[in-house]
């Protein structure tokens, strides 16, 4: 998995109500950076990061 897809699975997943410890588990990676990934798309506001994924997948099918 490259990076930005790592990125933005963390990003669903909070978006999904996941906590940071849970989603750090499941990518192998460290909370804190778990965390400042999440942050930079918005967490904790729920909306804001599910406006983020939203974002991105019609940016994905508009490059299609």
């Amino acid at each position: 998995m490259n990076e930005n897809t790592t990125n933005q699975m963390i990003v669903t997943m909070l978006a999904e109500g996941n906590p940071v410890w849970f989603v750090a588990g499941m990518v192998k990676m460290r909370s804190h950076d778990v965390y400042m990934i999440g942050r930079a798309a918005g967490y904790p506001d729920k909306a804001k990061l599910r406006r983020a994924v939203w974002a991105q997948q019609n940016r994905v099918r508009a490059a299609a």
